[in-house]
């Protein structure tokens, strides 16, 4: 029997669109195929850290939840802008105006439904895609009601609410800090400089009142929070736990055929009915 990294290894590179051919495409094809798109960003994220942090990450975490739900998902090549107009101060960044990030996502979106993809899981790597990949979202939706759209739209802000244990400084929060970095070290460590990461940069922000903050506001390193402290220990535990997120949110989708809420219960209702049919 093969061990499950074998497996991940076997189907690591498969999954992903622009390395099929056609010919090899057609054995992921079906109404179950969860096609899944991946946003980020091109920005600094100090020096320590690469401009694609945040399309990366996400990219990698996609091919090791593919390499164990198998054949039936297809990962999209990653979108490495995204809007990120609060970071212009910062030199190279590249942005899209949020009606433009809107529309793209709007038009990739429509693009897989056209193309028969019914089950939709977006990881986004950004905050400044969380409100474009909603709007956008949104309208695809009401356009194709039977199609499912999910998002884990902040997995930064997640890891640290699962294990609150995780993190020395700031819930592991920040901008190329200790979770960013953490993570980083866990998949691309080859692309992480730590002997030049910056000091720790909290900024003073409220607590239950949101600011909607220029990136030069809170640093002029390009980066906050505590990258110090980031480890390639917590980045294979933020990877897990992500991966086990997605993992479990994709099997308990399929228990339903993907209905959930109100189609959810009648689904289950009518298979209930069904087998009570069939006794008598």
């Amino acid at each position: 029997m093969e061990s499950g990294i074998e497996n991940q290894e076997d189907y690591e590179d498969r999954n992903v669109l622009s390395e099929m051919s056609a010919r090899e495409l057609e054995q992921f094809i079906s109404h179950e195929t969860v096609g899944l798109l991946i946003f980020g960003a091109c920005e600094n994220h100090g020096d320590h850290m690469p401009f694609g942090s945040d399309f990366i990450m996400p990219f990698e975490l996609a091919k090791r939840v593919a390499a164990r739900y198998g054949k039936k998902m297809v990962i999209f090549p990653p979108i490495p802008y995204g809007v990120s107009s609060h970071h212009k101060d910062f030199f190279m960044t590249v942005s899209f105006e949020p009606d433009t990030m809107m529309n793209v996502i709007r038009d990739i979106l429509q693009s897989l439904i056209n193309n028969n993809i019914r089950r939709i899981l977006i990881i986004n790597g950004h905050d400044g895609n969380i409100a474009p990949i909603e709007l956008a979202s949104r309208i695809i939706k009401e356009r194709n009601p039977r199609v499912v759209i999910s998002c884990l739209e902040s997995w930064w802000t997640l890891v640290g609410s699962i294990d609150k244990d995780l993190f020395d400084v700031w819930e592991g929060l920040g901008h190329g800090g200790e979770a960013e970095t953490s993570a980083m070290l866990a998949v691309r460590p080859d692309l992480v400089n730590m002997a030049v990461a910056p000091k720790d940069v909290i900024p003073k922000l409220p607590d239950n009142v949101k600011i909607y903050w220029k990136f030069n506001e809170l640093t002029e390193t390009g980066a906050t929070g505590a990258p110090r402290k980031a480890t390639r220990t917590k980045g294979d535990r933020i990877i897990s736990i992500l991966e086990n997120v997605l993992f479990a949110f994709i099997r308990d989708m399929e228990k339903n055929q993907w209905r959930y809420g109100i189609a959810s219960s009648s689904g289950s209702s009518s298979s209930s009915s069904s087998n009570n049919n069939n006794n008598t």
